[in-house]
C-alpha cells in the first residue's frame, strides 16, 4: 500500500521559512536560501506521516513545469505570475527527488498524479482541499484519517465546477457562489447521486447563466464554458492520463 503525498503546499511554505535577505554592499542587496534547514523540516514532515502510517510505502508527487490547464483556459492560476520561489526551492526540490522515492508526469500538476495512481486502501496526503474531490481515504495532518466516498468526491467537484477557485483563477458559473439555493435542495444532496445526475445539474446552471456570459467577457456556448471549468477544477482519475503520449485524456463528461 502507498501513501500518496502532495508535498508542494508544504514545500513551498518551509522553503519560504527559511530565505533570508543580506546586504553585502552599500547599494547592494541579495536573498539567499539554507537548502538544509528546508531538509531538515522536510524530513520530520515525512517521518510524521510514515509514524502515522507506518504499513504503506511513502511516494513524493510532484508537478510538471507544464500544465495542460493553461492550454485549456489561459487564465489558469494567472493570479499567481507574481508569486516569487524562495532562491533555494530549484535546489530544495532536486534534494527531494535524490532522497526520497518521487512521481511525475509531463504536462500535469502533482495532485493529477495521485488521482491517476491512488487504488483502494492507499492513503492520500495533502493540504490543498481540492484533492478532496479523490474518492479514498485521506490521512490529515493530525494523523486523523478520513474516508471521502466516491458521491461526496464528485459532489465537491461539481460544486467547484460551478464556483470555480479563485486561489486557481477561474471562475465557474457566472451567478453561482458558495451559499447558491442549488446546493441546499434535495436534488444536490441525494446520497446515491451518480456522476450524471450532478454534471446535469451543472449544465442546467449554465445554460440558466448564458445571458451574463457577454457582460462577464465569455465567448463560449454554456456546455463548451461548463466543459472548460471542469477541465480546470478536475483533478485526473485513473484512465485519464495517456501514458505513451504522454499528455492527459481530456475529460468530455461522464461516461
Amino acid at each position: 500500500m502507498t501513501l500518496w503525498i502532495d508535498a508542494e503546499p508544504d514545500m513551498f511554505g518551509i522553503s519560504r521559512m527559511y530565505e533570508y535577505c543580506y546586504q553585502i554592499g552599500e547599494w547592494t542587496w541579495i536573498w539567499s536560501s539554507r537548502v538544509d534547514e528546508c531538509a531538515r523540516d522536510f524530513e520530520k514532515l515525512i517521518d510524521r506521516l510514515q509514524e502515522f502510517a507506518p504499513d504503506h510505502l511513502p511516494v513524493i508527487c510532484l508537478g510538471h513545469h507544464s500544465n495542460f490547464r493553461y492550454a485549456v483556459y489561459p487564465q489558469y492560476k494567472a493570479n499567481r505570475a507574481w508569486v516569487r520561489k524562495a532562491p533555494g526551492y530549484g535546489a530544495f526540490r532536486e534534494w527531494i527527488q535524490e532522497y526520497y522515492a518521487t512521481l511525475s508526469f509531463d504536462n500535469i500538476e502533482a495532485d493529477d498524479v495521485i488521482g491517476i495512481k491512488a487504488e483502494p486502501g492507499d492513503l492520500i496526503y495533502s493540504k490543498d482541499k481540492d484533492l478532496k474531490t479523490i474518492a479514498g481515504l485521506h490521512l490529515e495532518p493530525d494523523g486523523t484519517v478520513v474516508e471521502v466516498t466516491k458521491v461526496e468526491a464528485n459532489r465537491r467537484l461539481y460544486k467547484q465546477i460551478l464556483c470555480g477557485d479563485t486561489a486557481d483563477n477561474y471562475k465557474g458559473c457566472p451567478g453561482v457562489g458558495d451559499k447558491h439555493k442549488l446546493f441546499s435542495q434535495e436534488r444536490w444532496n441525494k446520497p446515491n447521486n451518480t456522476e450524471e445526475k450532478f454534471w446535469e445539474l451543472c449544465l442546467m446552471e449554465f445554460a440558466k447563466a448564458e445571458k451574463l456570459f457577454k457582460q462577464r467577457g465569455i465567448e463560449e456556448v454554456p456546455f463548451a464554458h461548463a466543459i472548460t471549468m471542469a477541465r480546470c477544477a478536475r483533478i485526473l482519475r485513473s484512465g485519464e492520463y495517456d501514458f505513451e503520449n504522454k499528455r492527459p485524456v481530456l475529460w468530455r463528461g461522464p461516461s
